[in-house]
């Protein structure tokens, strides 16, 4: 199963200047991604983000591997979950390394792609959606916590990928009505749309209201 895929970021407006509140990677060719959004002072966004990401990465690396004790040899859920509390981890060891009175805290979503099965966790406010044959179906949960994952409980969604699925993930700010709205339009236009001009169309309206956005667009062929 070929997958193609496109991360957008755009950066968000503090006072009179600009600063990354979203994050995005791509991970182990395509086969996962993770977009992290930053809660709390800006000043600490990027480096919260940051942890998340990297918490993640070390969580796909300590699963890649088939020998030795667990987390070794994880897959499915069991290896996406453990991801999750990876960049959980990750987030508190900075948080310890801090001595500032509002630590920092950050939502993420991330997915993990496994012999045609996908996998989406997420903690926080965040999106995501598969499109199937012309319907939307979101696959993080409709009653958003308003705390980061330092707060707020992982979900996990699995979903059995079929030719022709388009999945869109990314923060809450790439999912306004306005967004919403153009991606309905193109893809009403051009069902084939490429990836990279869904993300953009998710994330453009943000960055031009310099709120911020970042968004993963995937489609299965």
């Amino acid at each position: 199963m070929r997958t193609e895929s496109h991360i957008s970021i755009t950066r968000t407006t503090v006072r009179e200047g600009e600063i990354s509140r979203h994050a995005g990677t791509r991970f182990e060719g395509g086969r996962a991604y993770a977009v992290a959004t930053g809660l709390g002072l800006p000043r600490s966004w990027p480096m919260a983000t940051s942890a998340i990401l990297v918490g993640f990465e070390r969580g796909l690396d300590e699963t890649r591997t088939k020998q030795g004790p667990p987390p070794a040899g994880l897959t499915g859920a069991g290896r996406a979950l453990h991801c999750a509390e990876r960049a959980r981890a990750s987030l508190a060891e900075l948080c310890e390394q801090l001595v500032e009175r509002s630590l920092p805290d950050a939502s993420f979503v991330a997915l993990v792609v496994e012999h045609g099965d996908l996998h989406v966790v997420s903690a926080g406010p965040t999106r995501a959606y598969l499109h199937r044959r012309g319907k939307p179906q979101r696959l993080t949960p409709r009653e958003e916590p308003s705390g980061g994952v330092l707060r707020s409980a992982v979900s996990h969604c699995h979903v059995v990928l079929e030719p022709g699925d388009l999945l869109m993930m990314g923060s809450v700010s790439a999912f306004s009505m306005r967004a919403i709205s153009q991606v309905v339009s193109v893809l009403q236009a051009d069902p084939r749309t490429a990836p990279a001009v869904i993300a953009s169309v998710l994330t453009d309206p943000a960055g031009q209201a310099g709120v911020g956005a970042g968004a993963v667009v995937m489609r299965v062929e």
